[in-house]
């Protein structure tokens, strides 16, 4: 069974703007609201290419109850801890480039956080974890580290997709699959990547921590996977019309796990991966397993000789 941890979700309200003007009035065209945050995105392409998994989580207000009802009609299983206050909405708003306003949800309780935990506790040999995202106010980073710690207690196999400092605290729960954008590589080890040499270098030193698999995503370059045995293989991606990019890393790494669990083919899970993550860039909202079909032939799988 399939996981994704999404402690702090939201509302994306996805709208576009034409001759923007900061500080006047815009008005914009029609407005989709889609659920989001990084576990429910993982969830969301699942479900997509017929995987089944459970949603976990806080939620809180009206805007948490939308979050849980819209999973239910897509017939996605969640189990959040019900919280005070309300869910957070985010604004993707595209202009002549593409701008992000995160807000904030309300504090969870210690309580809250206890009563998550209990949720994990069901977790066994055969699931997977996706534990994705940031904590939500009222967590600490070190509750981030516990629940990798309780994913791996239980046996299950844990895949890890976070901000720099959370990342690198979790590595000593050998998670099967990190996923830092070339940005975020870089943040990690407070440098800046220069070349593939350099994404070499500090993947290899994240898998010397304790990651089993490194995918770091560069854009429109492509994206470069550091295999468990040592391979390090190169995937370009798809041309399209982007609507959004938001998810797109978060499909890339849904497909790539569910692919390889799969085949256990490393290049034709990094293919699809690729694939998935076009797929939800020419998209509102998560790809379909349609367009990662028919995207999957543009998509080239190498072999990086570094």
């Amino acid at each position: 069974m399939y996981y994704t941890i999404t402690l702090n979700p939201a509302i994306d309200m996805l709208t576009k703007v034409e001759n923007f003007e900061l500080g006047k009035l815009n008005r914009t065209g029609e407005s989709d609201y889609v659920v989001g945050g990084k576990g429910i995105n993982i969830s969301l392409l699942l479900k997509n290419i017929g995987k089944e998994s459970k949603a976990l989580g806080f939620i809180a207000g009206f805007t948490g109850y939308f979050i849980k009802d819209e999973l239910k009609k897509l017939g996605i299983e969640s189990d959040f801890v019900e919280t005070k206050g309300f869910t957070r909405i985010n604004i993707k708003l595209t202009t002549d480039t593409e701008t992000e306003i995160n807000s904030q949800s309300s504090k969870v309780s210690a309580e809250n956080i206890k009563e998550f935990f209990g949720t994990l506790e069901g977790l066994n040999g055969e699931d997977t974890v996706f534990l994705s995202g940031n904590i939500i106010p009222g967590m600490e980073s070190d509750d981030f580290v516990k629940i990798a710690e309780k994913v791996k207690q239980k046996g299950a196999k844990l895949v890890v997709d976070s901000n720099k400092d959370m990342v690198i605290n979790t590595l000593k729960c050998k998670p099967f699959i990190v996923k830092p954008n070339e940005f975020e590589l870089g943040e990690m080890f407070e440098t800046k990547l220069n070349s593939i040499e350099d994404i070499k270098k500090y993947a290899r030193k994240l898998q010397e921590m304790g990651a089993q698999n490194v995918l770091v995503s560069r854009g429109s370059k492509g994206a470069i996977l550091f295999t468990s045995n040592g391979d390090v293989l190169g995937a370009n991606i798809a041309k399209g019309k982007v609507v959004s990019t938001i998810a797109a890393g978060d499909s890339m790494l849904a497909m790539f796990v569910a692919k390889y669990d799969e085949t256990k083919d490393y290049k034709l899970s990094l293919q699809y991966a690729s694939a998935a993550g076009g797929a939800t860039s020419f998209s509102a909202g998560v790809g379909k397993k349609e367009l990662i079909d028919e995207l999957l032939v543009q998509i080239k799988v190498d072999k990086c000789d570094l």
